[in-house]
């Protein structure tokens, strides 16, 4: 597999001189098999980048299966303007946890009027919207795909993607560290070659209950699950590069003392990762 990563940040966009180099667009992660098959992990603003440069690139039918940790803003919004949504040609099939309320329907409300000028029902892609059962394992083409419920204040999932006999789990918005509970992360990502993890806070600016890991628990997690290589993820929106910069050499030295084996990078739009 490969993955790429179109939006890094947690919250909300935050474009501007101080995020230039690890970017301002909020959560999208894109991972490739070795055929090509698409899979997508959220929404966010990266999407739109993400969208436009599929539609730079091929001419032909497009085919993506897109699975979203839950449904706050920043992991949803750029819904509307990914473009291959336009393109009655696109096969987009979207999976999220399950919520009281339809699916469809609350991934619609953000495209309603007077919201938006296109209603969800009126793109041009063939749709197919899913709720995901937690305990299951869905095949998505040469994707195996689990999911596990997350401590978080909205129905959220972490997934465990498998393919071409390589793994990844992406574990975005988890604040389970804090949870006082067993972490269902741990053993989501046994031995796996990518954990990409929230760390949105460091122990210094930690706010309990908002839903979030630090960049110190992401290393324990890793750790303790046995994964090869930690990717932080989800940056809070005031942090500059130049303190990611600092972050990513004090996860690095805590990873050492914690798992030696264990590498540990910051996401960055436009970072590639081959497994």
């Amino acid at each position: 597999m490969r993955i790429r990563f179109w939006g890094t940040r947690g919250s909300i966009p935050t474009p501007g001189q101080r995020t230039v180099r690890y970017g301002g667009n909020t959560a999208c992660v894109e991972v490739r098999s070795t055929g090509g098959e698409l899979l997508v992990l959220d929404a966010g603003t990266g999407l739109r980048e993400l969208g436009a440069q599929l539609a730079q690139n091929g001419n032909g039918p497009l085919s993506l299966d897109l699975f979203i940790s839950h449904l706050h803003w920043d992991h949803i919004q750029g819904i509307p303007f990914f473009r291959p949504a336009y393109d009655a040609r696109t096969a987009m099939r979207v999976y999220a946890p399950q919520h009281q309320r339809p699916l469809k329907e609350l991934l619609g409300i953000g495209m309603d009027d007077p919201f938006f000028p296109v209603d969800l029902d009126a793109v041009p892609a063939k749709l197919d919207i899913s709720e995901f059962p937690e305990g299951t394992e869905h095949r998505a083409g040469p994707f195996r795909v689990r999911g596990a419920r997350l401590f978080h204040p909205a129905p959220a999932f972490a997934y465990r993607v498998e393919a071409d006999g390589r793994s990844l789990v992406y574990a975005t918005d988890t604040e389970d560290p804090f949870s006082g509970r067993e972490n269902p992360v741990i053993d989501l990502a046994r031995d796996v070659d990518v954990l990409i993890h929230d760390a949105q806070y460091l122990d210094g600016d930690y706010k309990k209950g908002w839903g979030h890991s630090t960049a110190e628990t992401a290393v324990d997690v890793a750790a303790r699950a046995g994964a090869k290589r930690l990717v932080l993820y989800h940056h809070d929106p005031d942090r500059s590069d130049d303190a990611l910069d600092k972050i990513a050499v004090d996860a690095q030295r805590l990873a050492k003392e914690k798992a030696g084996a264990l590498e540990v990078l910051v996401a960055y739009e436009g970072m590639e990762l081959a497994l």
